[in-house]
């Protein structure tokens, strides 16, 4: 509230002298427009700066805007000829502190701090800008330097009149802000190259007026380097200066920019939780906050305690955020818990301030959403894990009968054959007798006991596939079955496994209904094998539980009709 009238007064001030006692001696007092753009430069400023600092999250940039907006109007202070030497003097100190300002507020947007190179850039230029003031005021008398142009009088602090001590720390000074102000223009732009799109969005209608204020200190210098008496009335000082106002307007219009847009991001941000509805669908909230805070990138994982890792909204694992160039992580509590990892742009520095108790709220239900989510994968995973581990001891099962049992059979009817051969041989017919029954008796035992091996797991099925299989179960079904659309190629074990017993239990079952044939349809469609089982027998009574239970555990579904059986297996 004092900002305001201070600056109104000071730029009041300034516009007086600029038209009266400083015409010579001023940038401003070179026309009406000169005088307009600076006056309406510094206002601007000191506007954007009180607009800025009414969030207290940007009070700091807000602070270093008004700050830099008063100094603005320090040279034409400095140019009120005849005016108080205690006032002349004064703004001569003040006005050195005008770049290193303005350096640091491009340096600390948007959260007001620095960090690493930037804050070690910022406090070079303060200490310089501070030791090359006091030298100046205690060494350097205007009366006798070649150069004056402003205030060729009036130095109260002066101590000794030391002229070439003075004029070198000028020159020392002059080619100091140059460099910082070439290390500003390398610092904005390495972190507009670094950071993602939504922070470059918000840095650049800050950083593109800095790096325009930096060229003109560069300007400046090379121009005093060529013509070291500044002259307001030369056309190459004159457009300097006019482009300095601009780039000034430039920067208070940005940091207004930037402050209605970071409004508009909260009410977006608070709005959020009634727009998404009271069952929104998994991920709705991550993406309702992307668009409120205009950052497409963001990314919401959740924390599970049970498990002890992060997920996404759908329940899947995920690595937890890290901090990157151009990026943030903000994590987000509730009663003490934490219950969310936001990464997002680092144009958003206190987000988590930004939501409120409502999206609070509704990013704990998603999270327990999500656990819930997590929690039905991992049982779909384990009904997973059981069905192949029942698949794979049905194959050892098999392996084990066929290489044990069955060659054991085997071998005992050949010297079942060997010993009838030998007693007939000897005329021995009742011995011959028994050792034909017993022949008799092996084979009907390696008969069976192959219809068991291949009935716990055909072993065709892993050698050829599913339609080879298919039609070895056909012909030894109960009843006529005709295969029509078998779909050719290899699938996953699990899904040819399942197709399979499907088939041979809807056979079974239709047998048991008195069917009289059945037709068997094999189709991939869409990345999903869908096999079907028509009969023409008694409409089926049974729910068929144990086969929607192995479909199910493939993330498939089954539908079970009067004379029909439809699955559909995933098998991409």
């Amino acid at each position: 509230m004092a900002a305001g009238p201070v600056a109104l007064a000071v730029s009041l001030g300034a516009l007086a002298i600029a038209q009266g006692p400083g015409r010579s001696t001023t940038y401003a007092g070179r026309s009406n427009l000169t005088a307009t753009l600076a006056v309406a430069a510094g206002l601007a400023l000191v506007g954007a700066g009180l607009v800025t600092a009414l969030d207290r999250r940007t009070a700091r940039i807000g602070d270093l805007a008004v700050l830099a907006g008063l100094v603005w109007f320090a040279p034409v202070w400095v140019g009120w000829d005849n005016g108080p030497s205690l006032l002349r003097s004064l703004a001569m100190l003040v006005a050195a502190f005008l770049f290193p300002l303005l350096l640091h507020l491009a340096l600390a947007y948007p959260s007001g701090r620095l960090r690493g190179v930037p804050r070690a850039l910022a406090s070079v230029v303060y200490l310089e800008a501070a030791i090359a003031t006091l030298g100046r005021a205690l060494f350097r008398n205007p009366f006798f330097d070649p150069n004056c142009w402003a205030n060729c009088t009036d130095n109260l602090f002066l101590v000794r009149s030391l002229p070439r001590l003075a004029r070198g720390i000028e020159v020392a000074d002059r080619w100091f802000n140059a460099v910082a102000a070439a290390a500003l223009v390398m610092v904005l732009g390495w972190r507009l190259l670094r950071d993602s799109w939504p922070a470059r969005r918000a840095l650049l209608p800050i950083a593109l007026p800095a790096i325009l204020l930096a060229v003109t200190v560069l300007a400046h210098t090379i121009a005093l380097q060529r013509t070291p008496l500044e002259n307001p009335s030369d056309p190459a000082f004159g457009a300097i200066f006019l482009i300095g106002c601009v780039g000034v307007l430039l920067l208070a219009a940005g940091l207004v920019w930037a402050a209605v847009r970071t409004r508009v991001q909260r009410r977006a941000v608070a709005r959020i939780a009634t727009s998404l509805g009271q069952a929104p669908p998994p991920g709705s909230l991550q993406a309702a906050l992307a668009q409120a805070v205009g950052d497409p990138e963001i990314q919401i994982t959740y924390w599970l305690r049970d498990t002890e890792h992060y997920v996404d909204a759908i329940g899947q694992p995920i690595a937890e955020p890290v901090a990157a160039a151009g990026r943030a992580v903000t994590t987000l509590l509730r009663d003490g818990r934490r219950i969310a990892v936001v990464s997002h742009t680092a144009a958003l520095p206190d987000l988590e301030r930004e939501l409120g108790a409502a999206v609070r709220l509704a990013l704990e239900n998603e999270r327990l959403q999500a656990e819930a989510l997590a929690q039905l994968d991992q049982l779909r995973a384990s009904r997973i894990r059981i069905v192949e581990t029942g698949d794979s001891e049905r194959r050892r099962l098999e392996r084990d009968l066929h290489d044990g049992a069955q060659q054991q059979l085997l071998a005992l009817s050949y010297d079942l054959r060997l010993a009838h051969t030998q007693a007939e041989a000897d005329g021995d017919a009742p011995t011959g007798s028994l050792l034909t029954q017993a022949t008799d008796q092996a084979q009907a035992a390696l008969e069976e006991l192959r219809e068991l091996a291949h009935g716990i797991y055909p072993a065709i099925l892993t050698e050829a596939g599913l339609t080879p299989a298919l039609a070895s179960l056909a012909d030894a079904a109960p009843l006529p079955v005709q295969i029509h659309d078998a779909a050719e190629g290899r699938y996953p074990a699990l899904v040819e496994t399942c197709a399979y017993l499907l088939v041979a239990e809807a056979l079974d079952d239709a047998a048991g209904r008195d069917a009289s044939h059945a037709t068997v349809s094999v189709v991939q469609d869409s990345g999903r094998l869908v096999v079907t089982v028509d009969d023409d027998g008694t409409d089926r009574t049974a729910t068929m539980v144990q086969l929607a239970d192995r479909v199910g555990a493939l993330d498939g579904g089954v539908a079970v009709e009067p004379t029909r059986l439809r699955a559909e297996l995933p098998c991409a």
